[in-house]
């Protein structure tokens, strides 16, 4: 086994959260959304250790999560029932929080901190990955609202799902994917379409099942395609579904 370099400091301490100071000069400003963080912290667990500098314990990355921690010392009320507290342990000693610490200038402190912020050096989101994670919890699901990803949210994201899945879907005698996309007008639900009957309308469908069942549900799904030259496993729960009803009605 490798031995540690001799000037190797821990990944991470636990540190009182009296110890850390605020950087004064953070350009991420935090508001309502703290709470809601306090309460996501709560019902789940504590995640990446906040970083802060070697030198007075500024914070380099983490405020939100350092005022998050405030607050739940504090005590807050989440789904009905009073939790934290001064004695809360956030999976070390009571009252402390896992902190990276760095031996910087306070230039290179800064730059962190701006990198640690900065949209340019972030991915973008997956609709349809965020979607397909968020369906477990439900609709409507308070841990969900929290982050951001209430109701209204997921509509939304299932639409833009549901447009980028029908792209991908379109069918190889189209010339290019913009064809495609002028003929059905991205996906339509029946509400877009203005009374254009030129334009299918489409709404999308979000199912949850158990891994096992994901699993025997595209095997089926990918034979029925295979086997019919279908376009898209879409097409194969509509034929699918389509030969169950004429079954039943005959």
């Amino acid at each position: 086994m490798a031995k540690p370099a001799p000037n190797a400091r821990d990944a991470a301490i636990w540190l009182p959260v009296a110890d850390l100071r605020p950087n004064p000069r953070n350009p991420r400003l935090h508001g309502s959304e703290v709470a809601q963080l306090a309460r996501t912290i709560l019902r789940t667990a504590w995640g990446a250790p906040i970083v802060a500098q070697a030198r007075g314990r500024r914070i380099i990355g983490g405020h939100g999560r350092l005022e998050a921690a405030k607050l739940i010392l504090q005590g807050l009320e989440v789904d009905g029932e009073m939790r934290g507290g001064a004695e809360h342990s956030f999976g070390g000693p009571p009252g402390c929080v896992p902190v990276r610490v760095v031996d910087v200038s306070d230039a290179e402190a800064d730059a962190m901190t701006l990198a640690d912020n900065a949209r340019g050096l972030q991915g973008t989101d997956s609709a349809e990955a965020i979607v397909a994670m968020a369906a477990q919890f439900g609709r409507d699901a308070a841990v969900m609202a929290d982050m951001g990803f209430g109701g209204e949210a997921l509509d939304a994201l299932v639409k833009r799902a549901g447009d980028a899945v029908m792209a991908a879907a379109a069918p190889a005698s189209r010339s290019t994917q913009s064809d495609f996309l002028d003929e059905f007008g991205a996906a339509p639900s029946i509400e877009d379409t203005g009374g254009d009957e030129s334009k299918a309308p489409f709404k999308t469908l979000l199912l949850t099942m158990t891994l096992e069942d994901h699993d025997v549900v595209i095997a089926a799904l990918k034979s029925v395609q295979r086997s019919l030259d279908l376009p898209s496993r879409d097409a194969a729960i509509v034929h699918l579904a389509r030969a169950h009803m004429k079954t039943v009605s005959e």
